[in-house]
């Protein structure tokens, strides 16, 4: 499980200075952000964003709800993670 910690580091690395953070705090990504982020949690952790959830994960407006999306996508993903690493 990815945690908000590491959620940050890769936020981080893809471009966005967060600073002192909480689950609060806002976020607003630029689509460059936005895609480095994408492929960060995929290389990373395994996590695989399909074109549909993209736009619920781009409108996370703060860490917290950035997290919580990152996660539902994880779970929902698991088989699709799986079988994509499979072939």
């Amino acid at each position: 499980m990815i945690t908000e910690t590491e959620l940050v580091r890769l936020l981080e690395d893809s471009g966005l200075p967060l600073g002192e953070w909480d689950s609060g705090t806002e976020l607003v990504l630029d689509s460059l952000a936005f895609t480095w982020l994408i492929h960060l949690l995929e290389e990373r952790h395994g996590i695989l964003v399909a074109e549909e959830d993209e736009e619920a994960l781009g409108a996370s407006d703060s860490v917290g709800a950035l997290h919580r999306n990152v996660l539902r996508l994880r779970s929902a993903g698991t088989g699709r993670e799986e079988a994509g690493r499979a072939s």
